[in-house]
């Protein structure tokens, strides 16, 4: 009988990867999300991309910092302060990093293995910043290069990739860093050979169900332990956090009349906080063009040192509010840095009417107008950011 002819390696990882789609759809329906196959499908688009930059286009002879998880792959819930890049490596060769630091108020290296994604601590970039525009120009090999007396990054055996992580908590005006990546003594590019990109190709499929199944799961496990409009203290020491991090996480599930109160007794050496919401699949919400996310600069702590904030559909006039932007159920992810202890947190599942009945006395309302302005000021200054 003939089968006709042997697909092509295109069809071949095409029909795969709609068939990972079915699977995760499928899924979805399977939680009781019926409208919310349209958010899979971009977030697996999101997902190729990804696959696109950081895995098909690249090697490790001729990297660059390219964008990886973020405001366009925004899988595994970037934080919305962090433009994140990265360059695929191999510990055995040694490579040039120049450029300048820029200004932003966080910016290191951190080592990965993947995709295992262990990790190595991050090196703040400021140690390596020279002169008054933070010019940078440094070696990272596993062995000092003969004769080189510049700075130097260690490289150790199993390392494949370097992410590249500007926080900055004022966005638009601090600078993210302009940095390059060579590899020392690399020949020029070739024509890459056929059936290596075939086989890359035909894992893209694996890798975006994974990614994506990933984030589904995390949330999934939440809900089974009961963390439904309540926060645990989450770990992510060993799949790289950066030091001194403390993360919680939790879901919130909120009908269209009711709103969740947060409550954060913020210690005093905490320098750095960032609060954002996702979707059910990890994905962080967007937070340039809606106020889902607060850090210490766009959030105010009461007189008594709390941080209370609001998460509701609608705007109940909170100064700290966060919108689900339509969004029944998802997760809240705190990040907090610098203390050696993470905050004590609350919750509170109130009416939406009466959010101002659990807040001080005297809290301020913010208008309309005000909001207004406040959601121009990000979308401003997340355009003023590196995005690509």
């Amino acid at each position: 009988m003939n089968q006709g002819p042997t697909p092509s390696a295109w069809a071949s990882a095409m029909l795969a990867l709609g068939e990972a789609g079915d699977r995760l759809a499928a899924r979805v329906r399977e939680r009781g999300e019926a409208d919310g196959t349209g958010d899979l499908y971009l977030t697996m688009l999101g997902a190729l991309m990804d696959s696109y930059l950081n895995q098909l286009s690249v090697d490790a002879a001729h990297p660059a910092f390219l964008p990886c998880t973020g405001y366009f792959q925004h899988l595994g819930s970037p934080n919305p302060d962090t433009v994140y890049r990265r360059a695929p490596i191999d510990a055995a060769a040694a490579y040039r990093i120049t450029g300048h630091r820029g200004t932003a108020s966080d910016v290191s290296l951190m080592a990965f293995t993947e995709p295992a994604m262990r990790s190595w601590p991050a090196r703040d970039l400021s140690d390596f910043a020279h002169g008054p525009d933070g010019a940078i120009d440094l070696i990272a090999s596993t062995e000092r290069l003969a004769g080189h007396t510049g700075d130097w990054l260690r490289l150790e055996p199993g390392m494949t990739c370097l992410w590249l992580r500007s926080v900055s908590d004022d966005w638009g005006r601090e600078s993210d860093p302009e940095l390059a990546i060579t590899r020392v003594g690399a020949a020029s590019r070739q024509r890459p050979a056929a059936d290596a990109l075939e086989a890359r190709l035909a894992a893209v499929a694996a890798k975006v169900e994974r990614i994506v199944a990933y984030g589904m799961t995390r949330v999934d496990e939440l809900a089974g332990a009961g963390f439904v409009n309540a926060l645990k203290t989450v770990d992510y020491a060993a799949s790289g956090a950066m030091p001194l991090q403390h993360y919680h996480e939790g879901l919130f599930d909120l009908a269209e009349d009711e709103a969740l109160l947060v409550e954060a007794e913020m210690p005093a050496d905490c320098r750095y906080f960032s609060w954002s919401l996702t979707d059910r699949m990890l994905v962080t919400l967007d937070w340039m063009n809606a106020q889902t996310s607060l850090n210490r600069t766009q959030a105010a702590l009461d007189p008594d040192g709390v941080l209370r904030v609001v998460l509701s559909r609608s705007d109940p006039g909170a100064p700290n509010w966060m919108e689900t932007s339509g969004y029944r159920s998802g997760v809240l992810q705190c990040r907090h840095q610098g203390s050696r202890q993470p905050p004590v947190i609350r919750t509170k599942r109130v009416r939406l009417a009466a959010v101002f009945d659990h807040l001080p006395a005297g809290t301020r309302r913010v208008t309309a107008a005000a909001r207004a302005e406040a959601l121009q000021r990000r979308q401003v200054g997340a355009q003023l950011r590196r995005l690509w």
